[in-house]
């Protein structure tokens, strides 16, 4: 695949070059660089409506501690619930010696906090359904997806000021620590104050998953 032909070769509509007085681009020459960096993202983001450029773009595309990786055949995987295997139950005090930016669902109680290794995870009700929030500190590879060119990767903003990416579509495989491969539904993972956020649920929509991101609390 040339990634650089096809991005080349993408239709791509250009907006009209305004026409500026010569003292005024010669007293501001530095306000070319936002252009040139709209230019970059449209350009992506026109890319990654192809499949095929969008599986080159994010062969390997890393969230803090979250890689993503799309590869042209899935391996086989179980099948698990959302809150098998995520370690042992730990408490609020030992769960933020790890993650020192904890969010948590605005519940009460609490939900049961486990952590394995350095990773803080935790199962909750949203809508009706259950949800897994996974969090942990750093950027070093914890969590590692394998995704198809059936599951859809799209650029968010989250909690109003982190960059994400939703995965949804056809299930993707999830790697946790230590753990043997399963499957995986629809995902949003963002990076905030150092620490890496993973939230999944077969059933949850993007912008439910922007809102129940938005409403987590950092804890005190």
């Amino acid at each position: 695949m040339d990634l650089e032909r096809e991005l080349r070769a993408l239709p791509i509509e250009w907006p009209a070059t305004p026409q500026l007085p010569l003292p005024l681009a010669l007293a501001r020459p530095r306000r070319r660089w936002p252009l040139v960096a709209a230019i970059a993202l449209a350009a992506i983001a026109a890319a990654l409506a192809v499949p095929q450029s969008r599986g080159a773009i994010l062969r390997f595309f890393d969230i803090g501690a979250d890689k993503i990786q799309f590869v042209a055949t899935l391996p086989g995987a179980e099948e698990r619930p959302l809150g098998s295997r995520l370690g042992a139950p730990t408490t609020l005090a030992d769960a933020r010696g790890y993650v020192n930016s904890l969010l948590l669902p605005k519940l009460d109680p609490p939900p049961t906090l486990h952590r394995s290794g350095d990773v803080v995870s935790l199962v909750f009700g949203y809508g009706g359904k259950p949800v897994l929030l996974s969090e942990v500190r750093g950027s070093g590879v914890f969590f590692k997806k394998l995704a198809g060119g059936q599951t859809d990767a799209v650029f968010v903003q989250v909690r109003g000021e982190f960059s994400g990416l939703w995965l949804a579509g056809n299930p993707h495989i999830f790697f946790f620590p230590r753990e043997p491969a399963r499957l995986a539904g629809n995902t949003l993972i963002w990076q905030g104050n150092g620490t890496t956020y993973r939230l999944e649920a077969p059933g949850l929509t993007k912008q439910g998953a922007l809102e129940l991101a938005g409403s987590l609390r950092d804890t005190p």
